[in-house]
């Protein structure tokens, strides 16, 4: 999404992405759950299950605020620069955030245009910084995912059904 989004492009530039994050986490976040509660025993499946679900919203929040600051400090930097020609009361209120520039374009007479195409430029901006910065955080992670992940392929579950199923049935080990 950090490389495609433009403000010409308007919602069908986010589109592609959003689809595939969208299908992403609907096909993840179900077997990881399962899979995180199936490795335990009945009795501390719901304790298993509510941690995965704090650290799923922690995790949520913490990325909605880091992304979300680096979204305005992209913004303000970016409109800085396109703020030449406007009236300094409105500039200074656009500054503050895209909604306040749409807001004080009614004031600002034959600038309202270019304040609005101004905060919008900076908000497209200010966005795929932190889209940017999403990715060089997911890639580390999944980076360490890879290096400190499991070391085998079976779990201790998967390891514990298939020596019932020897203990089970004899032949089958044989």
């Amino acid at each position: 999404m950090a490389g495609i989004v433009s403000v010409d492009g308007g919602y069908l530039s986010i589109l592609p992405g959003m689809l595939a994050m969208g299908i992403g986490m609907g096909l993840a976040m179900t077997p990881s759950t399962e899979a995180i509660t199936g490795s335990l025993p009945r009795e501390k499946q719901g304790v298993a299950s509510a941690l995965n679900d704090i650290t799923r919203e922690f995790g949520t929040a913490l990325g909605v605020a880091l992304l979300g600051a680096l979204l305005a400090n992209g913004y303000r930097a970016a409109i800085d620069d396109r703020l030449a020609g406007i009236p300094q009361g409105a500039a200074d209120t656009a500054r503050q955030g895209v909604a306040n520039a749409v807001e004080v374009a009614g004031t600002a007479g034959p600038h309202a245009r270019a304040l609005v195409e101004a905060a919008r430029r900076s908000f497209v901006d200010g966005w795929q910084q932190a889209m940017w910065a999403g990715v060089v955080v997911m890639g580390v992670l999944f980076v360490y995912a890879v290096v400190r992940g499991p070391s085998n392929g079976l779990s201790a579950s998967a390891d514990q059904e298939k020596t019932s199923d020897e203990d089970r049935h004899p032949q089958l080990s044989a």
